[in-house]
């Protein structure tokens, strides 16, 4: 039985009091003897930092290489970031209000009559919170205010500031993680912000710092900075038990396995809120919602062989896409035939997402194929594939919503992932190499000639291509490429270089009778050839704005209203620079 003592709402661990403060109190009034004497109050408190923080499971919202839409109803879904709409208004995330509430508790905790190890280990997440709070901000837009004390609202000067340098946000960042790794207790068994979370978060805040985004100039001491902290979080990680997961497939549900560093933990009905995967599932077996994170074949294309070469669409043959690609392909992606992956399949139906002849008329349809086998209620995926990848097996139709798959916002993966680049940065392309073994191994790709797992990479040039390569099948629909994307500087290229810049998808044809077309557990293996498959293209050509537009989102307009001394990025018409 899964035991969670966090993330629920911010009232749950009051259960356990016997007399219940704040029904009087309101938790952000931090001067009461209610809370600085109970320990269990103070906790509430740093909950509800952690219900408004922690990352919830992420869908793809057209704005990645990773998705692609449903159907024709939703040919307007193309976002703003991928159909030259993007404006300084798209993106607005200011979370001052919580980090008000972080600036109280920090300001008043060490006035606490509870034990020292209680306090430093609150104090520890309430510090870790902030630092995550403002790096979200300067990831999107580079320096933001800083605002470090619970400032009066009355208090003009103290709330009316301007942004601070970038170079100053990243050395308050750090400071602040810093500060909680050194009282936070080392590993956390039930899912709480533990040394092993803040030691992996500096290595990303520090590769972010080094990458393209904000290091023009290529300042190889940013890189070495990277490179340190995350080979530094490796050797704790290590050190507490913490490595690569032998079975990626099971990652997400294998709870708390040891490649898990930071998660969000789910149990229904003990929190209200279960992971809702309606969206994310075909409409057979979903409820309310559909089209959520629909794999496109640019991300299908780019999952390895099982020898570790590339896929290649021009010499291969997409009727057999399926046969003989790496595990993460079979974990993540549901094709036409792919194995039952849904409680209500299960020794039931395989996944057909085929048309065929239902009424026998030529003339109906495309091709005399109108029906689609896996939704009668036209509503399908207009790439072919669904998404199997983290998705809670044993739930219904019926509870979609009440998912209990963990969300796991920081992996193992990715802190060897993140050291590689920096190694690689820094010209040590051997270590870089081999946690790309050490990925692929994993992945069940075959060694081959050399042990080199596929991989033909060498110069640093290339081995930096093959990082981004694997990263986006590694973590496919864990929020990650959005960003990879940004901090790289190649997001508008990548959209630029599609065919015709559109998305594309495959349409799966049976040429048989509709009565005996293949239904439930027919091996798909033995009648790929009695399919046609043509490439088809998404509705809306993609159009991108100047890469610059996406590097540093601009401040929007209700933000700049309501402090006249904020101003706007430079690549958005105002006067600051977020690259000092």
């Amino acid at each position: 039985m899964k035991v969670v003592k966090i993330l629920l709402n911010s009232f749950f661990i009051l259960v356990f009091i016997g007399c219940n403060p704040l029904n009087k109190k309101n938790l952000s009034s931090l001067g009461s003897d209610d809370v600085w004497s109970n320990p269990a109050v103070a906790e509430a408190y740093i909950n509800d930092i952690y219900a408004n923080f922690m990352p919830a499971p992420f869908t793809v919202g057209r704005i990645t290489d990773e998705t692609m839409v449903v159907n024709g109803e939703y040919a307007e879904a193309l976002s703003a970031y991928l159909n030259g709409t993007l404006t300084s208004d798209s993106y607005n995330d200011f979370p001052y209000a919580n980090i008000r509430k972080i600036n109280i508790f920090l300001a008043e905790i060490d006035k606490a009559l509870f034990a020292d190890e209680i306090k430093n280990s609150l104090k520890g997440q309430a510090l870790f919170w902030r630092s995550w709070a403002y790096f979200r901000m300067v990831k999107a837009y580079g320096g933001v205010e800083l605002i470090l004390a619970p400032e009066s609202p009355g208090d003009e000067d103290a709330v009316f500031v301007p942004r601070s340098k970038t170079s100053e946000c990243i050395a308050q960042i750090l400071k602040d993680v810093d500060e909680a790794i050194a009282l936070l207790e080392p590993v956390s068994t039930i899912g709480r912000i533990d040394k092993c979370v803040a030691m992996s978060f500096k290595g990303r805040v520090l590769l972010y710092w080094a990458s393209p985004q904000f290091n023009r100039a290529n300042d190889l001491s940013r890189w070495t900075d990277a490179y340190n902290a995350n080979k530094d979080a490796l050797s704790f990680l290590d050190a507490h038990g913490k490595g690569l997961y032998s079975n990626y497939k099971e990652l997400w549900t294998d709870e708390m396995n040891k490649e898990v560093i930071m998660v969000k933990r789910f149990q229904y009905p003990g929190f209200a809120n279960g992971y809702s995967q309606a969206c994310m599932r075909p409409l057979l077996y979903a409820r309310g919602c559909v089209g959520g994170n629909i794999p496109s074949l640019e991300l299908v294309n780019a999952y390895p062989m099982k020898d570790g070469s590339k896929y290649d669409p021009a010499t291969m043959d997409y009727r057999k896409l399926f046969q003989n690609r790496d595990e993460r392909f079979y974990a993540s992606i549901a094709y036409n035939g792919a194995d039952p992956f849904l409680a209500e399949m299960f020794g039931k139906e395989n996944m057909w997402t085929y048309f065929y002849d239902a009424d026998g008329n030529a003339a109906t349809g495309i091709n005399g194929k109108e029906a689609r086998a896996d939704n009668s209620e036209n509503l399908f995926s207009h790439s072919g594939f669904y998404p199997a990848k983290m998705l809670d097996r044993n739930i219904t139709r019926t509870t979609v919503e009440d998912g209990q798959v963990d969300w796991i916002e920081i992996r193992y993966a990715e802190v060897l992932m993140n050291m590689a680049e920096a190694a690689n940065e820094i010209e040590n392309t051997s270590e870089a190499l081999t946690v790309l073994y050490q990925i692929r191994e994993r992945a069940g790709i075959e060694p081959g000639a050399g042990g080199k797992y596929g991989i033909t990479a060498a110069t640093v040039p290339d081995i930096r291509k093959a990082i981004m390569d694997e990263r986006l099948v590694e973590f496919a629909f864990e929020g990650q490429r959005f960003w990879d994307l940004r901090r790289w500087r190649i997001y508008a290229s990548t959209f630029n270089s599609f065919k015709d810049k559109y998305f594309h998808g495959l349409r799966f044809e049976w040429n048989g009778t509709a009565a005996n077309r293949p239904t439930g557990l027919t091996d798909i293996n033995t009648i790929w050839d009695q399919f046609t498959v043509t490439e088809n293209r998404d509705y809306r050509q993609i159009v991108m704005l100047d890469e610059d537009k996406y590097s540093f989102f601009g401040i929007p307009k209700s933000v700049l209203d309501r402090n006249s001394k904020i101003e706007q990025n430079n690549t958005w018409g105002g006067d600051f620079d977020p690259l000092q």
